[in-house]
């Protein structure tokens, strides 16, 4: 993994839930994202808290711009990808066999303050939804 690619993405980011918008899902309360260096993977934890107060923990680790990684337990996706698209976008990808059923755009902002996620879910022959959470970078 380049050191130099991901350094920016890396630390804990805090939802700004007032600028975020939901198509599938009421909002959380709160929630973090936290983005680590893993020994050459990028490791992934988001943590958050629902209007109703269920918290939800969930990670998952990829080698940026390296192999599909084969996922065992889920279910409802088998590989996903990690891959940069240019300096300030790192974008995830879930599928299921050739179809993609999750992807999630990283976006950096121009000062490193701000992390817009943009994640699409594809429901198969039902509709697509799409959450855009926006993240500050927590001091």
């Amino acid at each position: 993994m380049s050191e130099d690619k991901i350094a920016p993405f890396l630390g804990t980011w805090i939802l700004d839930a007032d600028e975020s918008e939901f198509e599938q899902g009421e909002p959380p309360r709160s929630a973090t994202l936290r983005i680590e260096d893993h020994f050459g993977m990028a490791r992934f934890t988001m943590n958050q808290v629902s209007e109703t107060g269920e918290v939800t923990n969930d990670s998952f680790e990829a080698i940026p711009d390296g192999p599909e990684v084969k996922l065992g337990k889920s279910g409802l996706v088998d590989a996903m990808r990690l891959v940069f698209e240019g300096d300030r976008k790192l974008v995830s990808e879930a599928r299921r066999g050739p179809l993609t059923l999750m992807k999630a755009e990283r976006e950096l902002s121009e000062d490193g303050t701000e992390l817009v996620v943009t994640q699409t879910v594809h429901l198969v022959d039902v509709a697509s939804y799409t959450n855009v959470s926006v993240y500050r970078r927590s001091n």
